[in-house]
């Protein structure tokens, strides 16, 4: 092989591999932001079938995001509301 040629898939190799790598770790930065969230049964602590802001207290991330979670401002999560935020990209 020629000189340029090798030069050239080697630029061409370190590319594609940087791009690869950019993208990992841009997924993996999307993940962090967002951690797991609690399942609905660990969460509905009285079993009433909705969310208040009492019992997300330890769940800091659910708590914060409640106004948002809470799309029908009842002042309640129900399971279906909670699912649509859960899912959310």
């Amino acid at each position: 092989m020629k000189p340029v040629s090798t030069t050239v898939l080697a630029t061409l190799l370190l590319v594609a591999a940087g791009a690869a790598n950019a993208q990992s770790a841009q997924a993996t930065s999307k993940d962090e932001a967002r951690p797991a969230a609690p399942e609905w049964s660990e969460s509905d602590t009285n079993r009433d079938g909705y969310l208040t802001k009492d019992e997300l207290v330890p769940f800091p991330t659910l708590g914060r995001d409640f106004d948002t979670i809470d799309t029908d401002r009842d002042g309640r999560v129900s399971e279906a509301e909670y699912r649509d935020w859960r899912d959310h990209d």
